[in-house]
């Protein structure tokens, strides 16, 4: 703060600040319909995270809140934990309360939306914490951009179902498990003829709105302005005083927002009770809220979701649209959270109750539309499948089993994919057979460089292109058997070893000629980053073999780390000196074969 520029930063915080709050009004009450809690639990839930961010984040840039993955995987657990609700009336010297009992066939005890939720903030809260003081940040670097798109874009499809009710007015059964989305879609199906039409007409407004003024009015004001027109928040006040004015909901039984409190809620302990039946679905969400690499940012976003978890929200985490947005806006401080949050205390303490009849199809409506660009990762498939195949298959089998599972099973058999993976692509290295220029100054694959020719008969260059290890040492060896087999290769005449007198030897060494004439395989190590035992035993089983075969195996360019443990002692007898050469060329050049 000290250090703070107001003459240069002051303007662009502000204007950052209030831009982020206006998105964040409609898309805090949309987003709590994912997580099955009342909007103002949304609202909630973007201010205090934010607020508290703004003291332990590193980030000037992104936006604290909530989104709508997390949500919708909120809104899983609030629907497995509780199943049904009824509401009691008593009255008492005439005065009436209401009250909603809750029922859940899997927790013993009386348990309720907001206890839940603020319980699971509080564990995602530890699991975060945890990693942080664990350092286990690098962790973030197996989440691949592929798994993040290909889960991303599965977890849309939950997010885009589950709007369907409200899009067409009829309320639908919450599926869970295995094929929950085709049985979904299934549902939807059956209910299209108990429509209603006005709040079926009013969605497909509110779709057409949104999508053309951010399509294209958006694009063409932002060569004037940087500062994004909220028609998001417009189209929510528009609705809400024609809903007020002519009655939506009396006339046309159209589903409104109906009860907000005013004010802030008192803070309270968390249900500790609840962390048994929530840890897994905790873990899953803490994960999903996070994704930034710097270890800090766990701290951060961990501190944030812990002080939060003693009021009535549910776990936020970094919103990709409205962190643009920030961006976009030319946010220069954190000092914007301040302004982001003043606007949302503002509504949360005296406008909130002003929402009350705006229909919750305009919600819908607000998360459908904001699901594009999620959608839009499916163009990436194309270039994925020429790049590699590998990324093609996670992204498919990430967004293919988020799909057609519940999304934290999804993410959990995506992650052990990219990690199994992982494994294949060590296991099955690339082995290329390198060529060379006329003057032996380079040695390429010579199915990707031109003017590059093969070394002759007899003669071939390998370059293994991974870490030799137990995975793929067997891998290595049928490679040398291929090469040693190769009918061109095997049909190469040797010679047999001829006894030379004292005097010959020594004509043959100044010479720089062979004894005899061999075989030759070099094996370029430059990629060998990392060797075990069983890599380094199949090296020597390797050199052993070619030698069966009246052809000498050596190795050239090997990289320090690993010849160090070539050089022990283990090894150094069946791998002698003459077989390590700093280079391709020298090898080469001890073989005779140089042209230089």
């Amino acid at each position: 703060m000290p250090k703070y520029k107001i003459a240069d930063n002051l303007f662009s915080d502000v204007i950052a600040g209030i831009t982020v709050g206006i998105m964040a009004v409609p898309q805090g009450m949309a987003y709590s319909q994912l997580a099955n809690v009342d909007p103002v639990y949304g609202l909630y839930s973007s201010f205090f995270a934010p607020l508290f961010y703004f003291f332990f984040g590193t980030s000037r840039h992104i936006a604290i809140g909530v989104f709508a993955v997390a949500s919708m995987m909120v809104g899983n657990v609030v629907t497995t934990l509780i199943h049904d609700k009824q509401q009691l009336t008593t009255s008492i010297s005439n005065v009436t309360t209401v009250y909603t009992r809750y029922y859940s066939n899997i927790v013993p005890f009386e348990v309720t939306p907001v206890t839940l939720i603020s319980t699971l903030t509080f564990t995602v809260s530890l699991y975060q914490i945890a990693m942080a003081v664990l350092r286990l940040s690098f962790l973030t670097s197996f989440m691949s951009d592929q798994l993040v798109a290909g889960y991303t874009t599965g977890s849309a499809f939950h997010v885009l179902i589950a709007q369907f009710s409200k899009i067409i007015g009829v309320k639908l059964p919450r599926r869970k498990g295995l094929f929950m989305l085709p049985r979904m879609i299934g549902d939807t199906i059956v209910a299209i003829p108990q429509s209603n039409l006005f709040t079926l007409g009013m969605s497909a407004f509110g779709l057409c709105f949104l999508f053309v003024t951010r399509e294209y009015f958006n694009p063409w004001f932002a060569r004037y302005s940087r500062i994004p027109v909220p028609f998001e928040l417009l189209l929510v006040i528009a609705m809400t005083l024609s809903s007020y004015f002519f009655n939506f909901n009396e006339i046309h039984n159209v589903p409104i927002v109906k009860h907000i409190p005013e004010g802030i809620p008192l803070p309270s302990l968390p249900d500790f009770r609840l962390i048994p039946y929530i840890w897994m679905d905790a873990l899953t969400l803490s994960i999903i809220c996070y994704m930034i690499d710097a270890n800090q940012e766990l701290y951060a976003i961990g501190f944030s979701s812990l002080l939060s978890s003693f009021f009535p929200v549910y776990p936020a985490g970094g919103s990709l649209s409205r962190s643009s947005v920030c961006e976009m806006s030319g946010a220069k401080s954190q000092i914007y959270v301040i302004f982001t949050t003043l606007l949302l205390l503002i509504v949360i303490l005296w406008l909130g109750p002003l929402l009350e009849p705006l229909p919750m199809c305009i919600l819908a409506c607000i998360v459908i539309i904001s699901l594009k660009g999620l959608f839009m990762q499916f163009s990436q498939l194309k270039r994925l499948w020429r790049v590699s195949k590998y990324d093609f298959i996670i992204w498919i089998i990430s967004c293919g089993t988020t799909f057609l599972s519940d999304p934290s099973i999804g993410l959990i058999i995506s992650f052990a994919f990219v990690l199994f993976s992982v494994v294949l692509r060590e296991q099955w290295p690339r082995v290329q057979r390198l060529y060379s220029t006329p003057n032996y100054d380079a040695f390429k694959d010579g199915l990707v460089y031109q003017g590059l020719t093969p070394l002759g008969k007899g003669v071939v260059i390998l370059k293994f292109e991974s870490a030799l290890h137990f995975a793929n040492c067997e891998q290595f060896k049928e490679k040398i058997f291929e090469v040693v087999e190769d009918s061109d290769f095997h049909s190469v005449v040797v010679e047999k070893p001829r006894r030379l007198s004292m005097a010959d030897e020594e004509i043959v060494r100044l010479q720089g000629m062979n004894q005899y004439k061999r075989r030759l395989i070099i094996i370029d190590c430059s990629a060998i980053c990392f060797i075990d035992t069983m890599g380094a035993e199949i090296m020597c089983e390797a050199r052993k073999f070619a030698a069966e075969s009246c052809t000498d195996l050596v190795y050239a360019d090997i990289p320090e780390p690993v010849l160090d443990v070539l050089l022990l002692k283990d090894f150094k007898d069946f791998l002698p000196m003459d077989a390590l050469y700093p280079n391709v060329r020298e090898a080469l050049k001890a073989a005779g074969i140089d042209r230089l």
